[in-house]
């Protein structure tokens, strides 16, 4: 069964740009697992400090891989010093 998520992640303001690059290059290590069927990346009009990603995964067990993965620890020792606070995860059904 499909696991959907809602991710929102927050720059230090004054750093968007260079943590919307970090954000890119995790999309395409993302989208190129077996198990991604959605992995959107979207960024806030009224404050471009925010970013939303929209997800959807094959499994549970999936999304944990994913978190294993080489691509994600990349981003999280990248983005440390230009994130504000820990992404927020919301673990959602769809409703229709």
């Amino acid at each position: 069964m499909s696991i959907y998520l809602t991710a929102i992640i927050k720059s230090i303001p004054g750093n968007a740009e260079q943590m919307k690059t970090l954000l890119k290059t995790l999309v395409v290590g993302s989208k190129s697992e077996a198990a991604c069927l959605q992995y959107d990346l979207h960024q806030s009009q009224q404050n471009p400090d925010l970013f939303i990603f929209h997800e959807e995964w094959k499994s549970h067990e999936d999304w944990d891989l994913h978190n294993q993965t080489p691509h994600i620890k990349k981003f999280a020792a990248e983005s440390a010093t230009v994130m504000d606070g820990n992404p927020i995860i919301y673990i959602t059904e769809r409703v229709e």
